[in-house]
């Protein structure tokens, strides 16, 4: 329950900075281009208007986290997590390469 803790206290956190307008990425603030993370709190906000087309015009990794997450939290509550934890070692390769496509194709 302590990993649901941090989820829920990062998740506030960002959705403050969204609605004060503050862009803290250090990553942006020194090269000046978007990371693989920006955008994720707009469309996060999209995800949950149903607005999906929308929020991966934002960035194309928050409906997989978003989904990832949900995941979690329910095997985490049913106490099954161990599913998760074998089927990632299992298609650990096949998640690694389809992350590495999705930020290549974010950012080009």
């Amino acid at each position: 329950m302590k990993n649901l803790k941090v989820i829920l206290v990062v998740i506030g956190l960002a959705f403050i900075l969204n609605i004060f307008d503050i862009r803290f990425c250090p990553f942006f603030n020194i090269f000046n281009i978007p990371c693989p993370t920006c955008g994720l709190t707009r469309a996060f906000k999209l995800i949950m208007q149903f607005r999906l087309i929308e929020s991966l015009r934002y960035n194309l990794l928050a409906l997989p986290l978003v989904i990832f997450t949900f995941i979690y939290i329910i095997l985490l509550i049913t106490k099954r997590i161990d599913l998760l934890y074998s089927f990632l070692n299992k298609y650990k390769k096949v998640l690694i390469v389809i992350t590495i496509i999705i930020m290549l194709k974010y950012g080009l």
